[in-house]
């Protein structure tokens, strides 16, 4: 149990000066989150799966626009944006791009796991980068490394 202790010790010694998120508290584990093989590898291929997703979503949202797919979908993703906005996302040299990041909430269950959420903002990734800089400390098999996140 020393040794258990000795990590969480060492974890929130580790914690930066300007906390992680404001107002929070953290639960700590000595240990980092197993993950078995094989749902990593579906976590691998997850990322491709997703960006092709996303794609198809924003070609349905300017087809939707054209009206050449049901208006209800532009009309949907539009609701309650500033016109500037709209305007701005639907110029020609922009709106074919991605967002660099994309980012699922995970729900595990006992069958595998749902996504409730996917997100474009980047928010996370530096608590992920720390996470897997500091467990890297203890455990050499962290999925990433120490510097997973950053490259």
């Amino acid at each position: 149990m020393q040794v258990q202790d000795d990590k969480i010790d060492i974890i929130r010694k580790a914690f930066p000066k300007e906390g992680l998120f404001a107002e929070k508290d953290w639960l700590l584990s000595p240990d980092a989150f197993p993950i078995e093989q094989k749902f990593l590898a579906e976590l691998e291929q997850l990322g491709h799966r997703l960006f092709v997703f996303q794609r198809a979503c924003n070609l349905l949202y300017q087809l939707s626009v054209k009206g050449k797919q049901p208006e209800w979908v532009a009309r949907y993703l539009d609701a309650r944006k500033p016109k500037e906005l709209i305007e701005f996302s639907r110029r020609r040299e922009i709106r074919d791009d991605l967002p660099r990041v994309i980012r699922p909430d995970l729900i595990l269950t006992e069958d595998g796991y749902i996504i409730a959420e996917i997100d474009s903002v980047p928010g996370g990734i530096g608590l992920t980068a720390w996470l897997n800089q500091t467990y890297s400390t203890f455990d050499k098999e962290i999925i990433g490394a120490a510097d997973g996140m950053l490259d």
